[in-house]
C-alpha cells in the first residue's frame, strides 16, 4: 500500500511540473502578443511546396513595430525587402529593380510576420490548440479568426527565449518554416525602419492609400 501511494504521489508531481511548463509556455505566449510593443531578429526561412519538396530558402532581418508596421528584409540569396508602413505594404524586388505597393488590407501574407501584427490577446486573433512538444520546444497551433490572408495555420514554437520558430500554412498546400536568432523584444527601432520611398528610376505598380 506504501509503495503504491508512493508510487501515485510521484505520478501527481510529475504531472503538477509537466502542468507548471505548460503553463509558463502559454504565458510565454500570451505576453508575446499583449506586451510586445517592437520585435527585431534574424531568421532563416524555407518554403516548401504541396508535396514537400523544398523550393525555396533564404535569410535576412526582421522587424516589427506594433500596430501595423514591419520591415521583412532579405538578405540572401537576393536582396528583397516587404514594409508595411501602417498604410501601405511596398514589396522592392532588388533584381527586377521593380516595386509594388497595395493597401494592408489587401496584402498582410505577403510576408510571415503579417500575422504577428496585432497586438491583442492571442485568444481574440487565433483558436489556439496546444501540440506535442518537439526540439526543447513548446508547440501552439493558431488557426486565424478572421479569413483575409493567404496563410491559413501557424504553429509557433516557443522555449523560455521567447518565440524561437513559425510554420505557416497556405491555401495553395504550401508550407513556410521561419527560424529566429538573437530575437529582440521591445528595443527602440527608428521609425524610419518602417517607412519606404520608391528609389529613383524603379518600376512602381500599384498606388500608396
Amino acid at each position: 500500500m506504501k509503495k503504491i501511494l508512493l508510487q501515485t504521489l510521484a505520478g501527481l508531481s510529475l504531472a503538477v511540473s509537466s502542468w507548471a511548463v505548460s503553463a509558463a509556455d502559454r504565458t510565454t505566449l500570451d505576453n508575446f502578443f499583449t506586451q510586445v510593443n517592437t520585435m527585431q531578429a534574424q531568421f532563416t526561412q524555407e518554403v516548401y511546396d504541396d508535396g514537400g519538396k523544398l523550393r525555396q530558402k533564404s535569410q535576412g532581418n526582421v522587424f516589427l513595430s506594433r500596430p501595423g508596421k514591419f520591415s521583412w528584409e532579405y538578405r540572401a540569396p537576393e536582396a528583397h525587402r516587404i514594409v508595411a508602413d501602417g498604410k501601405n505594404v511596398w514589396v522592392h524586388d532588388v533584381e527586377l529593380d521593380q516595386v509594388t505597393v497595395k493597401p494592408m488590407s489587401q496584402a498582410l501574407s505577403a510576408a510571415p510576420v503579417g500575422l504577428l501584427l496585432n497586438k491583442q490577446p492571442v485568444e481574440k486573433q487565433f483558436r489556439v490548440t496546444e501540440l506535442e512538444p518537439s526540439g526543447g520546444m513548446a508547440w501552439f497551433n493558431l488557426i486565424p479568426h478572421r479569413r483575409d490572408s493567404d496563410f491559413t495555420a501557424m504553429d509557433l514554437g516557443v522555449s523560455d527565449r521567447g518565440i524561437q520558430e513559425m510554420v505557416l500554412r497556405d491555401k495553395f498546400g504550401q508550407e513556410t518554416k521561419i527560424r529566429f536568432n538573437g530575437m529582440s523584444l521591445n528595443p527602440a527601432i527608428p521609425a524610419n525602419r518602417f517607412q519606404f520611398t520608391p528609389p529613383a528610376g524603379v518600376d512602381v505598380i500599384g498606388k500608396p492609400s
